[in-house]
């Protein structure tokens, strides 16, 4: 077969194919969406297995969405194999060979999102060999779970086609028990399967690394800023001035840039790839983050931080899931909170002795997990 898949080095033209194609949401312009794929990715490697990162759809969202000099684009085609898939046609002959497909970790099954797209990411599309294994890790629903009543019918189907399924919060699980009979695993996102030492690779060749006169920071990352968000990260960075002497940097929705930019009220940072994304957060003091994997990542270099969420936000219980898990529950504020009563979070560091401890637990028994799924015969969900 030609041109299997396009890698980051250009050449096309390798003979051996994939052991695992990769359908995430990686060309979404969101750091979350980019570095769990990236996770997903290097995780895999670390595995022993050759994999490779599904482009998008034709018609999923707009072709600036496929842009690699885009944030998303850069980043990937840098550090990932990338199978270009264009057409139904050029899709069977791509995928023909690889014999592993993975879903996740992201909100692939949000109807909201994929819109029409159900059999590329329910691993399904051009897959018509039973020994074709498929396993979803982390996979995700988008947090409220409501899928229409016409489709669920359709989507159990799906669901008992795969061999594999895993899940990253509670909700979900029970979702998934109750409206399909399936109890799929609870796993960590792949952000913390993968070594750390890749991330903080990346961050060496960041801009902001080469131009930042500073070493430490304090790091906002606000997606959906509103006056009490930003009242938090004012309020909070005044108290961490007491102690430290770093400069606050802020990061909001690179997929809304303006109006995320304009509706947080604070000036974002400059350097805004993904590499510099990383470099602030590793070289923080302390994080302030509405989004999960700000939180994440925060967990991942023992940062002292604080989450700051609405109750009624459709994916709380993925926050609420982690936190509880590592015992950190502590540190989420929700924004109808008395913001005064929780100053103290941003003077009381984390005591991650335990967390860690904990976090290693389930970090151990989703790699064991994952590494089961792909070694297992290609046996599907009953």
């Amino acid at each position: 077969m030609k041109k299997k898949y396009q890698n980051r080095s250009d050449n096309t033209n390798g003979k051996t194919p994939p052991y695992a194609a990769l359908y995430t949401l990686w060309f979404g312009l969101d750091y979350g969406s980019i570095l769990t794929a990236y996770a997903l990715y290097k995780t895999l490697e670390q595995l022993g297995f050759k994999s490779c990162l599904i482009q998008k759809g034709p018609a999923l969202w707009s072709e600036h969405y496929a842009d690699k000099n885009n944030i998303a684009g850069k980043f990937i085609y840098e550090n990932c194999d990338v199978l270009e898939v264009f057409s139904d046609e050029k899709d069977k002959e791509l995928l023909d060979g690889i014999g592993t497909r993975i879903v996740g970790s992201d909100v692939m099954w949000d109807c909201g999102i994929i819109n029409n797209f159900d059999d590329m990411y329910f691993c399904l599309k051009g897959v018509n060999k039973e020994n074709v294994k498929k396993i979803a890790y982390g996979t995700s629903f988008g947090g409220s779970c409501d899928i229409p009543v016409m489709k669920r019918s359709e989507y159990m189907q799906l669901l008992r086609k795969f061999n594999g399924i895993s899940v990253k919060c509670f909700r979900e699980a029970v979702s998934m028990s109750e409206m399909f009979g399936i109890d799929p695993e609870i796993v960590l996102d792949p952000v913390f399967l993968c070594d750390k030492q890749k991330y903080i690779q990346c961050a060496e060749s960041s801009a902001a690394k080469a131009t930042e006169e500073q070493n430490s920071f304090v790091f906002s990352y606000i997606k959906n800023g509103d006056e009490r968000k930003r009242d938090l990260v004012t309020r909070g960075y005044v108290i961490l001035l007491e102690k430290y002497a770093s400069p606050l940097r802020n990061f909001v929705d690179i997929n809304r840039y303006p109006e995320s930019t304009a509706a947080l009220g604070l000036e974002p940072a400059y350097h805004i790839q993904v590499n510099d994304w990383l470099h602030y957060i590793i070289n923080s003091d302390f994080v302030i983050t509405d989004d999960y994997y700000g939180m994440c990542f925060a967990i991942l270099f023992r940062k002292n931080f604080v989450v700051v969420c609405g109750r009624d936000m459709k994916d709380l219980s993925q926050y609420t899931t982690l936190l509880d898990q590592l015992g950190l529950a502590e540190r989420l504020v929700y924004l109808d909170d008395d913001f005064r009563t929780k100053e103290y979070l941003f003077r009381k560091p984390v005591r991650y002795n335990d967390a860690v401890n904990k976090l290693e637990k389930i970090k151990s028994d989703s790699l064991e997990w994952l590494k089961e799924q792909l070694k297992n015969d290609a046996k599907q969900v009953k």
